[in-house]
């Protein structure tokens, strides 16, 4: 899958994704969060004190706002702030370092990626805004998976940041051990870096206390079948479990609302039933390309939303690629 098919996906994903007018619980079931600001193409949601997520919203009136795309957040202590994620395009980042500036008094010191596609990690070039530009969080797989795959060939913005020539940064501060987690401390706020795997070979959640809260990126799609092109799927089934053994705590996901522990049931469900389909379907020795076509949720599942007719077809194509040793 080349990299316009690619951003092809991760656009229609965020627009199926968008919403009504806000209110302080923006979607049925969501956790409750205060509106900070809502813009065209995103809203914030203040989580608690020092702590806000970012949900991108960038369908309006049948445009596509491609501006930030992903979801992504700030997390701010007394001596440094955390920005999570880069966004699909610079000008994304610079919102977020100017809003980062008018909420904390200061711009991010540090921006975490959770994994290294495009809609997460475009707009880099965006954060400095003429100050010191920060620390640029990843794993060393992330950051060699852009090189390989996204830097030669460095995301469009929109605008003035386009125009000047801004390139894909690339992370400076690179988490080594895969299996290790690390915590960043901001000063009276601790955030705790957790590698993890699935939806990547490389994947990070972002993690904090007080009120309990995990970014997860794109590990959790809330509401829309998840975009398997680069996935590991058992892995991603594991990491799941994984993460949903929290009894109270708030998700930030990739794409789509803020969640809660019972909200990840079904999509774990989802991911479990995708499996079984599709290892039967390797076991009958039917092809991946003709396999999705036959696939249905099952309405006990809910409602999914499909972000191009044939999403499914990664999903199946993945489980071939690991079942076959591919």
């Amino acid at each position: 899958m080349d990299r316009r098919t690619f951003l092809g996906c991760g656009a229609w994903a965020a627009a199926a994704l968008a919403f009504g007018p806000p209110a302080r619980r923006l979607v049925a079931g969501e956790p409750a969060a205060d509106l900070v600001l809502a813009k065209d193409f995103a809203r914030v949601q203040k989580i608690g004190d020092g702590l806000w997520s970012v949900v991108s919203t960038p369908m309006r009136d049948g445009k596509f706002l491609a501006t930030t795309v992903s979801n992504g957040g700030l997390v701010a202590g007394k001596e440094g702030v955390l920005a999570i994620e880069g966004f699909n395009t610079p000008e994304g980042a610079a919102w977020l370092s100017d809003l980062s500036l008018e909420l904390t008094g200061r711009r991010p010191t540090h921006v975490v990626l959770t994994h290294f596609h495009p809609d997460h990690s475009g707009g880099l070039a965006g954060y400095p805004r003429g100050a010191e530009a920060p620390a640029i969080v990843a794993t060393k797989e992330t950051r060699r998976l852009l090189l390989e795959k996204l830097h030669k060939d460095p995301p469009a913005g929109e605008g003035d940041l386009a125009k000047a020539g801004t390139r894909l940064l690339l992370p400076d501060t690179i988490l080594v051990d895969p299996s290790k987690p690390v915590t960043i401390d901001l000063g009276g706020r601790k955030a705790r870096l957790v590698p993890r795997g699935g939806h990547t070979p490389s994947d990070l959640t972002v993690e904090v206390d007080a009120p309990r809260t995990i970014f997860t990126g794109d590990l959790f799609f809330n509401g829309l079948f998840p975009y398997y092109g680069d996935a590991i799927p058992s892995r991603l089934a594991e990491t799941v479990a994984a993460i949903r053994k929290e009894d109270h705590a708030v998700y930030v996901p990739g794409h789509g609302p803020l969640a809660d522990t019972a909200q990840l049931a079904p999509y774990a469900a989802l991911l479990e039933d995708v499996g079984a389909a599709a290892r039967k379907a390797v076991g009958n020795g039917t092809p991946a390309e003709e396999a999705w076509k036959s696939y249905v949720i099952p309405e006990s599942l809910g409602a999914w939303a499909l972000f191009r007719p044939d999403v499914a077809r990664f999903a199946f194509e993945a489980w071939e690629r690991e079942l076959k040793g591919a």
